[in-house]
């Protein structure tokens, strides 16, 4: 947990959001409140031997939601304003490199 709290990924977040950090490196699903104003980021931060991770999500259906996107190597978020109320999932992707731990914020405004 202590590589987490070092992770730099909320300075890549628009200004004014809030962030929790996961306690776990597992799959995470998330229910989002239905009011329009809403945004919300998932930002996640990975260490070597990954060396370019994605970050992803869908609805309760499985369809992937269009979102604003981070693309940093190592570091990646994808950000969105939900038009509907539901249970919503995160996938962090390794996309190139070999497999390690990685760090997920979820910042909401």
């Amino acid at each position: 947990m202590p590589r987490c709290r070092r992770a730099k990924t909320p300075s890549m977040l628009p200004q004014h959001f809030q962030t929790m950090v996961s306690k776990s490196g597992t799959d995470i699903g998330a229910a989002l409140s239905n009011r329009m104003t809403n945004q919300y980021w998932f930002s996640a931060s990975a260490t070597e031997p990954a060396k370019k991770i994605g970050v992803s999500v869908y609805d309760e259906t499985g369809k992937q939601v269009t979102t604003e996107g981070y693309d940093n190597g190592e570091r990646a978020a994808a950000g969105f304003a939900p038009s509907s109320s539901g249970q919503y999932f995160v996938s962090i992707d390794l996309v190139e490199g070999e497999q390690g731990t990685f760090c997920l914020v979820y910042s909401y405004k």
